[in-house]
């Protein structure tokens, strides 16, 4: 019986995510579904509404067997760090033979198609997208006109392999959807890392992922957070919330209610816009531009842009521009809590991505499953905080310290001062759920 990868954020846990969990066990007849999934910042370059154990119980309360960490390091990166940290995970345990994933396709083939092209930027690729981004285009909208390009100029050669133009046109559909980018980069990532997991997608149902519309269900996270944003302070309560009841099962809610009840949540990006501002206004330009993602002259328009705002979202919309979106914006500024550099992004990249599998929950199944995992993974197995003090690899050591930066901070973002104590990382040990 096969076993299924699943990469999330559940930010929170909807009822989309769980159609996705139905989907993979019942696709394939699954007798397994692992989850890796994103730590306390998320790849839009957030912190997450709840931590990563609250997220783990909604997980596993609503159809997970195992779910193992997406450190940082990798959540809060762009979308090939992401996905790129996230398969070296998935292909590192041994026993995965499926990734399932959302699309707005709902069809493979599309999908690797694109994934096999970009897997090969090559210079003309590269010198294309500079171009379209110095023409102003944002980058998403750069990178598909630059393939474009190249796939053009390839058939008016007369290139056998590319003169297809179905082919093309798929493949220009598929990479202008949004909601198609992270699935591309999985598939790109499987085919990097040479896996035998085979990729398999579902159509999304319900709003686009970023869209803000309030419908009647299946919402996007991204509607769910603004709504508990906006009525958090004024009592909200799940019990006679339709819509909140209508977009999130109830085991859920209860969950996250119980996390805020704690004062351990909403956690939302203001929380952190003093420490930001400070880090910018004080930080050298150097140590600026050793942060991942900064282009030549973005480390300045950081600095100026923290003199000159009041607050966290007018420090981001004065630096977002076509070319340097919020997204991405964000990330940068979550790097600046969080310590993350270049340097070490670039030597994970260098080094195969991910450098152990970190396991945050499991049930019945996923204690079997586990048991099968620390027989074939080819990365360290960490169940207990304290034995990556024992790794030989000194890299790993390091994305771990990372982690443990990143929920240091992560806590400063609670409500209630109690639960803001640093260091919690070598305190929490894998969610069992019977």
């Amino acid at each position: 019986m096969p076993v299924v990868g699943i990469i999330a954020e559940y930010n929170p846990m909807h009822f989309g995510h769980i159609h996705h969990l139905d989907y993979a066990r019942h696709a394939v007849k699954a007798q397994g579904l692992v989850c890796v999934l994103s730590s306390n910042f998320v790849q839009r370059g957030e912190p997450a509404i709840v931590s990563k154990w609250a997220r783990t119980q909604m997980a596993l309360a609503s159809g997970a067997d195992l779910v193992v960490e997406l450190p940082s390091a990798f959540s809060c990166a762009s979308a090939e760090y992401f996905a790129a940290g996230a398969v070296s995970i998935l292909n590192s345990l041994g026993i995965i033979d499926y990734l399932c994933f959302g699309s707005e396709e709902g069809c493979i083939e599309p999908l690797e198609l694109a994934a096999e092209h970009f897997l090969y930027e090559n210079e003309s690729f590269k010198d294309n997208l500079k171009s379209m981004l110095n023409n102003g285009f944002p980058y998403a909208l750069a990178r598909q006109k630059a393939l474009e390009n190249i796939l053009r100029n390839n058939m008016s050669q007369n290139r056998k392999e590319h003169n297809d133009e179905v082919k093309i046109s798929k493949i220009i559909n598929a990479v202008s959807k949004p909601n198609n980018i992270l699935g591309i980069e999985y598939i790109k990532a499987l085919k990097r890392f040479k896996s035998s997991i085979r990729p398999i997608t579902t159509k999304r149902i319900g709003q686009d992922y970023n869209s803000l519309e309030r419908a009647e269900s299946f919402s996007s996270a991204t509607a769910i957070r603004q709504y508990i944003s906006e009525n958090i302070t004024s009592g909200l309560s799940y019990e006679n919330d339709m819509f909140l009841l209508n977009n999130m099962a109830v085991k859920c809610l209860e969950i996250m209610f119980a996390e805020f009840a704690a004062g351990r949540g909403p956690v939302f990006p203001e929380a952190f816009e003093n420490i930001l501002l400070h880090a910018f206004r004080t930080k050298s330009v150097n140590e600026i531009r050793s942060l991942p993602y900064i282009e030549d002259g973005l480390e300045n328009r950081l600095k100026q842009a923290a003199v000159e705002s009041a607050s966290y979202h007018e420090f981001v919309e004065k630096v977002v521009t076509k070319r340097y979106p919020a997204s991405r914006i964000k990330r940068i500024l979550i790097s600046m809590l969080t310590g993350m550099s270049r340097e070490l992004l670039e030597k994970l990249k260098n080094n195969g991505y991910a450098q152990y599998i970190r396991i945050l929950g499991f049930n019945e199944t996923g204690r079997t499953l586990l048991s099968e995992i620390k027989k074939k993974a080819i990365l360290p197995v960490i169940t207990k905080p304290a034995s990556i003090n024992n790794l030989d690899n000194r890299l790993a050591s390091e994305l771990f310290e990372h982690e443990v930066r990143a929920t240091n901070t992560y806590v400063l973002g609670y409500h209630n001062a109690r639960h803001t104590i640093g260091n919690q990382e070598y305190t929490y040990t894998p969610i069992y759920s019977k």
